[in-house]
């Protein structure tokens, strides 16, 4: 791992194990590190000597009287190393190490501290199991791909702080104790000792907060903000986790998203990247219709086509029963996926059940003909119009599926994405940045039946659409986005509500009366009354953003200590009991 930073020359060293070359030859220099490796070549022994900048080979001669400690030496000892930086001799560098061209003659060598033997191989292909690797982390933090990550994190986040200062935005921290209120998941509370049976609760995001300082004229916010959710975790969700949060005042969708979008160019120039703006936007609606996913990877090319009009006079009970219930035919189109077997459709007809549908039609086209066991309910005028409408060629699948619109959006997204991870087809984008816009504002509990949120209760409604409040509030839009980038929720955000009068009649339609708004809500509700100005912002998942710019399928690989997805820090043992003296300080008794 290499580093242009200069050298970090303290007491104990006068170059990191990163940076010398050619140039230092004839230098005498002192390097600290671990032990990385260390080979046995013809009586020279030969050290390869690793820091968080990059590797030296260190070289240790039989009559140097650093040999026999060279010899003892064990993989992880802490060494310094004085010595003089040599030429590799011949005319053969290592061509895999920044270093390759030179070595250093070691004339003296102290080992600052040995290492007991390791838990497992610091290789980057040991092979050995995430459980262990967060047990030892002190240790897996020590391989460079791991340690990489972590440098890059950091200086993504001054990417971010710099472009936001040179925008006028002021970096301003909010409370980590706050109160309970509903935010989608389950709050982490903490019991206060001062006030027997309350309790605080922390931050799933500072949503409130954010907009109470809009509304204290601050007028541009940002925080690199921890944020904390007691929900289930998986491996691109984490108890706590960091979002870049922002907020303005007197802005719309557009000003915000030129704001994300400059943000985005500045840390993918920081790696070498070019994305262009202004990033792609599409409609919630249009977006689940054409790929069944409010977070489509459009890495790809592939649509779902709707295909109800195709089948309004089918003789196929299948499709003419569910259009004549309100349903819909939509189809998807797989590329050379006529090479699945019967195997293959059920178990793909299996994936589309999981998700809801009642089952799903599936045809080849291989030798110029259709192939199919539904074949023969679909007329040809059907089947011709069908390899139109997705133009099928040779050696294509398609597949159908006739359900409610929110069930075949759900089945055909999922296959949509088995389709690109089984028939891997041309990648158009190595990344794919979209813009989901005007999400509905409401939707149904699944278990009260009430009106509830779609992603927080401060999202405005269109303006244009405010007055389906009191008659449809079903189908009312609001002014909510997501960014999504190659199939990931990286950001989510929209304009606020910014008066009392609409803020209520949103809480009132989710079943909260006018009490039970100031006890949850009084903080936001009474700032609104005193001159809120119009504002708007985005929280974007900053872990899951340096997961996808280092190329992993885990954010763990990320965070310096991550939890498992029971919530447990191997390392420290958290969570774990308090003792009675504690309890009792927090008025607190466990229940059995």
């Amino acid at each position: 791992m290499t580093n242009n930073t200069p050298s970090k020359k303290t007491a104990l060293r006068t170059h990191t194990c990163g940076e010398l070359t050619a140039a230092n030859a004839g230098q005498t220099v002192t390097l600290t590190g671990w032990v990385d490796s260390k080979r046995n070549h013809g009586g020279l022994l030969f050290i390869n000597l690793r820091d968080l900048y990059g590797v030296t080979q260190i070289v240790a001669r039989p009559e140097s009287p650093v040999f026999k400690t060279a010899e003892e030496t064990k993989s992880e000892y802490v060494l310094r190393v004085t010595g003089q930086v040599t030429l590799r001799p011949g005319d053969n560098p290592n061509k895999n190490m920044p270093t390759g061209e030179i070595e250093l003659d070691a004339a003296r060598m102290d080992v600052l501290n040995i290492s007991q033997p390791l838990p497992f191989d610091l290789g980057e292909h040991a092979g050995v199991s995430e459980e262990t690797r967060l047990k030892y982390r002190f240790l897996d933090l020590r391989r460079p791909r791991m340690a990489q990550n972590l440098v890059l994190r950091s200086r993504l986040s001054q990417v971010v702080r710099n472009y936001l200062y040179s925008l006028g935005f002021n970096e301003i921290e909010t409370p980590m104790l706050t109160r309970s209120t509903p935010e989608g998941a389950r709050d982490f509370v903490v019991p206060s000792r001062s006030n027997p049976g309350e309790f605080y609760a922390l931050p799933q995001s500072p949503q409130q907060f954010k907009q109470v300082l809009m509304m204290s004229g601050m007028d541009r916010y940002f925080q690199l903000a921890r944020n904390f959710r007691d929900e289930e975790l998986r491996s691109d969700r984490q108890p706590e986790h960091t979002q870049i949060d922002l907020e303005m005042s007197f802005v719309d969708e557009q000003d915000i998203a030129r704001v994300a979008e400059g943000m985005m160019k500045e840390i993918f120039a920081y790696i070498g990247e070019e994305v262009s703006g202004p990033f792609p936007e599409m409609e919630f609606s249009d977006v689940m219709l054409k790929y069944g996913s409010d977070k489509p990877d459009l890495r790809w090319a592939l649509e779902i086509k709707d295909c109800s009009a195709l089948f309004k006079d089918s003789q196929f009970k299948v499709f003419s029963g569910a259009l004549a219930e309100g349903g819909v035919v939509r189809a998807i189109k797989g590329e050379k996926g006529a090479v699945f077997s019967r195997g293959d459709m059920d178990k793909l007809t299996d994936l589309a059940r999981k998700h809801g549908a009642k089952g799903l039609v599936w045809l080849r086209f291989k030798e110029g003909h259709w192939d199919s066991p539904t074949l023969k309910f679909i007329s040809e005028a059907e089947q011709a119009a069908l390899k139109d409408l997705l133009d099928v060629r040779e050696g294509d699948a398609m597949f159908i599926a006739a359900d409610k619109p929110a069930v075949a959006a759900q089945c055909l997204g999922a296959l949509r994405k088995e389709l690109i991870a089984r028939l891997k087809p041309a990648q158009i984008k190595k990344w794919a940045f979209l813009w989901v816009r005007h999400f509905p504002l409401l939707e149904r509990d699944a278990e009260s039946g009430n009106w509830t949120f779609t992603h927080n209760p401060f999202t405005a409604p269109l303006p244009e659409e405010e007055h389906k409040l009191d008659t449809d509030p079903g189908n009312v839009r609001s002014c909510q986005y997501d960014l999504v980038l190659n199939g990931v929720e990286l950001g989510s955000g929209s304009v606020r509500n910014h008066t009392r009068a609409m803020q209520e009649k949103i809480f009132a339609l989710m079943g909260y009366d006018k009490e039970q708004v100031q006890r949850r809500f009084g903080m936001i509700v009474n700032a609104m009354d005193f001159g809120a100005p119009p504002h708007g912002g985005i929280g974007m998942g900053y872990d899951r953003l340096i997961g996808l710019i280092c190329g992993t399928d885990s954010i763990r690989d990320v965070i310096a200590f991550p939890k498992t997805t029971s919530g447990a820090c191997l390392m420290s043992e958290a969570p774990s009991p308090i003792d009675e003296k504690q309890l009792k300080e927090l008025h607190l008794k466990i229940v059995e």
